[in-house]
């Protein structure tokens, strides 16, 4: 429902740009219309400031890129790599975040020596090198299923001098039994937490860590918050599996 608000948003705004207010616009006058016109709705619903933004410049930028003539192999190009760094964005509602150097000091203070931990979706694998650096006694399996992040994680990995106590698989992480770690660290966005929240405690073990940065499960107070520096990635939040599967 929430992509077809966005699509309609799009074709409302080109709607009312050509033939409610200037239908004898000329192609990029039009566009720059309904751009403003899109941005201004998306002001009116409320929608993040990134969603403004993209609003607003979405048609402006394509009227742009055809009167570039650039070569549709080019465009074939850009559409593969995005799907492979990005591909949970379109499938999941889930972008491509990077925890800052911050999370995983917080991290490293938090977990008990000897911790088997399960970062679920890795990204670029920033955050399971500089984790395995500073505690090396960490088991760390770290999950990304967007090839092309995944790709750069692992070459992360193998710059770093291959850390023995870190594992970076390609594959999606809700296909792994979570009862196998001692703690989860997510940073997804705020769409999945409710499913997280209950494959955390139907797979969990008694005492196992849920730690997501910034993202809350909805109507669950976490048992600790942690502190972080980052407009967007504001604090660790921390839940102890009460129960477990048996």
């Amino acid at each position: 429902m929430r992509r077809l608000r966005h699509v309609s948003q799009q074709l409302l705004a080109g709607l009312a740009a050509w033939v409610f207010i200037a239908p004898g616009l000329h192609l990029e006058a039009w566009a720059l219309l309904q751009g403003l016109l899109a941005a201004l709705s998306s002001i009116a619903l409320r929608q993040p400031g990134w969603q403004r933004l993209a609003h607003g410049l979405f048609v402006p930028a394509v009227v742009l890129m055809r009167q570039l003539d650039i070569a549709p192999v080019w465009y074939l190009a850009a559409l593969l790599a995005t799907l492979a760094l990005g591909r949970n964005a379109l499938f999941e509602r889930v972008p491509l975040y990077r925890s800052g150097a911050l999370v995983a000091q917080r991290l490293g203070d938090a977990l008990a020596p000897q911790s088997r931990l399960l970062e679920a979706g890795c990204g670029d694998g920033r955050l399971a090198v500089r984790l395995a650096a500073l505690r090396p006694d960490l088991r760390v399996l770290a999950l990304e299923n967007a090839v092309g992040a995944w790709s750069l994680a692992r070459l992360r990995w193998w710059s770093a001098g291959r850390p023995a106590g870190l594992d970076i698989g390609c594959r999606s992480f809700w296909k792994e039994n979570w009862g196998n770690h001692d703690a989860i660290y997510v940073f997804l966005s705020p769409e999945p937490m409710p499913r997280v929240w209950r494959k955390f405690l139907d797979e969990g073990r008694p005492g196992s860590l849920l730690i997501s940065n910034t993202f809350s499960v909805p109507d669950i107070e976490p048992d600790e918050r942690l502190p972080l520096d980052g407009p967007l990635q504001k604090e660790l939040l921390i839940w102890r599996h009460p129960h477990g599967s048996e």
